[in-house]
């Protein structure tokens, strides 16, 4: 009896379910007994190493004891186990001479602390000492002054920076790992020191505790950074006694101009006023285009009947002689605006222009040098005075101003094929310039005008035109001009419509092509907007003319002057002239991929240089312009440059080309000429 309420109370206890199990004889096993939840679970923390030195990295709670030699840890000692949830703080020490450069999993030097939630890894980097520290720079080619390091130091920094460039000595060191170095920056006079950057910020000392190699970046600035150095200065202007509609600069250093009316003159502008002589042309080469010949003569195709009706006539002018002299036969067709591109074989394509019944003129004609050759299988309207240049597959490529570009094969009876299309569909009176070999910037241009730029690369497979930023105004009838540094820089125009000279604009932009930025440069005091011109003088300045006869626009209120405008890179950031490289002596001539020597007392200070073909300009188009980058090698101490000149005339049209070379600083020389071809 006791048994059986012990037994029915177990059941009671026990639950029905298995007590039922019990008293029909189960005895299967009892389910497992959930984990016991005191148990320690372990995870796994791993140290890695890199890097080139050696150190040792240890942890607390002890497990870690890791020796990493040449940014190798060791196979034992890097791994241990810990319990989950535990932090564990890592601490590195180098060995002397050597760094702890950082951790892979937390910031800074000092000790790491890692939550084992997980398995981990935490890498370790050291450096081999010593470590070097360099000054260079941060503006290239502006501010002067010194940058010492604390006494006592050795080797000690003495570094100075001139015009934006390190001296060769002074502003490089090595120091074993931990030393502390403290700079001071000093400006020289008329400048201001502006901040330092790399290890250290702002514009108090820099200190720094040599971890690692470093390069500090210091800024000097001019303590009143003249207007001059920053936007360019305009000279006083000469009166001119015709109108520059028309303007080329001959290898003679002479300029041929002429307008609607009136002779042409040829100016020796180093004379001013005094130098015009009167040239009398062999007919009326008012609205025809020009360019130069290989030989240096100037070419000059068509002429004025009446407003849109073209002359068939063509001409030379001979620099050496001072005269006129006609081709042997006219072209087929009159032409009016027509464009001139020098070929790479030395003859003379003409494109575009209307004829003496004012009628477009589809058909380019080739001047041999003793006749005409028509391009019969490539007729193609163009309008007036379109943008042509020599591409380096040695085809002419037409810019614009219509919205599709397209290559023209001179060769035989000629052959157009598309290249693309601009994403400005009508950049007439805009104004193109190669400004590198087989890179062209557009900008500018039609109705109403526009203050938008593309560019396109015609070394590349497939060209096409790509949007870059705008000018700060919208302009046409402007010029582009090739600067002796390989910059370009946009004159003139109006903002308005044809010749609306209340909308003139005053201000020249300077485009950078390393940034493809625009500059506002200084204000330009005349009116130059419909028929004015402008050109690289072998100065390096630039030579402003022009605006009138046209378009409302009568002679009595056109722009009869000229006007030199100098550019920021003649002046030092305190507003005087700045050095110029010299060059002693040059070639006069060169075939193409031909090595050659410049002589020049600065030549350590010469970094690079440019050919640049002279210009031959009218309306909003230089028809002349050609650039070609070079760069020189010099030995130490030696006076001697050299370089190579351009491979083909694909590349470099023949022709007369000036000269200039460009310092550390970007100045240039007075240009030398040079003739380029066979």
């Amino acid at each position: 009896m006791r048994s059986s309420l012990k037994l029915s109370a177990a059941l009671v206890v026990m639950g029905s379910a298995v007590a039922l199990a019990m008293l029909h004889g189960c005895h299967d096993s009892p389910e497992p007994a959930a984990p016991d939840l005191a148990t320690t679970v372990l995870q796994t923390l791993t140290v890695l190493g890199t890097g080139t030195g050696n150190g040792v990295v240890r942890s607390s709670p002890a497990g870690i004891n890791c020796t990493i030699t040449a940014g190798v840890a060791a196979t034992t000692g890097c791994r241990a186990q810990f319990s989950q949830g535990i932090v564990v703080t890592l601490t590195a020490t180098p060995v002397s001479g050597h760094s702890f450069r950082s951790w892979s999993t937390c910031s800074g030097t000092g000790s790491c602390k890692v939550t084992m939630s997980v398995n981990r890894s935490v890498t370790a980097k050291f450096l081999k000492g010593p470590f070097s520290v360099k000054v260079i720079s941060g503006a290239t080619g502006v501010g002067s002054g010194r940058i010492t390091s604390q006494a006592g130091l050795t080797p000690a920094i003495n570094c100075v920076i001139t015009n934006g460039i390190p001296a060769s000595t002074g502003c490089s060191a090595k120091y074993p790992a931990y030393s502390k170095i403290i700079l001071t920056a000093t400006p020289a006079a008329g400048f201001s020191f502006v901040k330092w950057a790399g290890p250290c910020s702002g514009s108090g000392t820099c200190q720094y505790t040599f971890i690692q190699s470093v390069t500090v970046k210091v800024t000097f600035g001019s303590s009143s950074t003249s207007t001059v150095a920053r936007e360019g200065r305009w000279e006083s202007p000469v009166n001119t006694p015709v109108l520059s509609i028309h303007m080329s600069y001959l290898w003679t250093n002479k300029i041929l101009l002429w307008g609607r009316r009136g002779e042409a003159y040829l100016w020796d502008y180093a004379k001013g006023a005094a130098g015009f002589t009167q040239i009398a042309a062999p007919f009326e080469v008012f609205c025809s285009g020009h360019s130069f010949l290989p030989d240096g003569r100037l070419f000059v195709a068509g002429g004025h009947i009446t407003d849109h009706k073209g002359l068939p006539m063509a001409a030379y002018f001979d620099p050496v002689t001072e005269s006129w002299s006609t081709t042997a036969m006219p072209m087929a067709q009159g032409r009016w605006y027509p464009t001139t591109t020098l070929l790479p074989n030395g003859e003379m394509l003409v494109l575009a222009g209307t004829d003496e019944n004012a009628a477009n003129v589809p058909v380019p004609e080739v001047w041999t040098g003793t006749q005409w050759r028509r391009l019969t299988n490539a007729p193609l309207n163009l309008p007036y005075y379109p943008t042509a240049f020599v591409a380096p597959n040695g085809k002419v490529f037409v810019a614009g101003p219509q919205t599709s570009s397209y290559y023209l094969d001179p060769s035989g009876l000629g052959t157009w094929t598309k290249v693309a299309d601009r994403h400005v569909a009508d950049r007439s009176t805009g104004s193109a310039a190669m400004y590198a070999p087989g890179k062209i910037l557009y900008a500018g241009g039609g109705d109403n005008p526009t203050a938008s730029a593309e560019v396109i690369d015609l070394t590349t497979a497939s060209p096409s035109w790509r949007t870059i930023a705008s000018m700060t105004y919208p302009r046409r009838h402007m010029m582009a001009t090739i600067l002796a540094d390989g910059k370009v820089l946009v004159t003139h125009g109006t903002s308005g419509l044809v010749n609306d000279q209340a909308l003139a604009v005053h201000y020249p932009e300077l485009w950078n092509p390393a940034t493809e930025s625009w500059t506002r440069m200084a204000y330009e005091p005349a009116i130059r907007t419909y028929h004015s011109t402008a050109l690289l003088l072998p100065d390096a300045r630039v030579l402003s003319s022009g605006s009138g006869e046209g378009f409302g626009v009568d002679l009595a209120h056109s722009s009869l002057t000229a006007q030199v405008f100098s550019p920021p890179y003649l002046f030092n950031p305190d507003g005087s002239l700045a050095a110029r490289p010299a060059i002693s002596s040059a070639p006069t001539h060169l075939g193409y991929g031909q090595s050659f020597s410049v002589q020049s007392p600065d030549a350590a200070n010469v970094t690079r240089g440019n050919l640049i073909r002279l210009s031959a300009d009218t309306h909003w188009f230089n028809e002349g312009q050609h650039i070609w980058p070079l760069s020189f090698t010099n030995q130490a101490g030696s006076s001697t440059l050299s370089s190579t000149s351009p491979p083909d005339a694909n590349r470099a049209p023949p022709g007369t080309y000036m000269l200039f070379l460009l310092n550390s600083a970007g100045v240039p020389s007075i240009a030398r000429m040079i003739s380029i071809g066979p």
